[in-house]
């Protein structure tokens, strides 16, 4: 049943967070969202970063994306306070990552630490690392790591 409701969670927040905007917009950060990572050891720094918080209203879902279809996205509980540590075996944080050649990957293992949470203002930032297994069979291995966001999210 954890499968099953990882799958439906990640297919929502897949769909979530790739919808919408003007597609005749500038390429310019969207907001002053921040989000980086490294990819396979290779800097990634989005143009775009959003957070949401998820219909069921349960989960954050911060995602960074380019124009050309990279898109890494995770989440984790909304009730997360500064200092919490969520592991993917705990199924309380969940990862994935569109690669604009096609490929796609959801996280097996890995991590993330939430340094500051203010509920009020809905910012949240916090240090993340996984790695993500390819969903398609041939698709490759990507292991995500030094992590960081710093996020404004609302209400989808």
């Amino acid at each position: 049943m954890k499968v099953l409701q990882t799958i439906l969670f990640m297919a929502f927040a897949f769909l979530a967070t790739s919808c919408g905007g003007d597609d005749d917009s500038p390429s310019e950060p969207s907001n002053n969202n921040l989000f980086s990572v490294k990819i396979n050891g290779t800097d990634y720094n989005p143009q775009f970063v959003n957070g949401l918080i998820t219909v069921i209203g349960s989960t954050i879902t911060i995602s960074g994306s380019e124009s050309n279809g990279d898109n890494v996205v995770i989440n984790f509980p909304i009730s997360a306070e500064a200092g919490d540590t969520f592991a993917v075996a705990d199924t309380q944080f969940v990862a994935s990552y569109d690669a604009s050649n096609g490929d796609s990957a959801l996280s097996s293992s890995g991590s993330i630490t939430i340094t500051a949470h203010n509920t009020e203002t809905q910012k949240v930032s916090g240090t993340f690392n996984f790695v993500g297994d390819p969903i398609l069979t041939g698709g490759t291995t990507y292991t995500f790591t030094e992590g960081t966001f710093e996020v404004t999210y609302s209400l989808n």
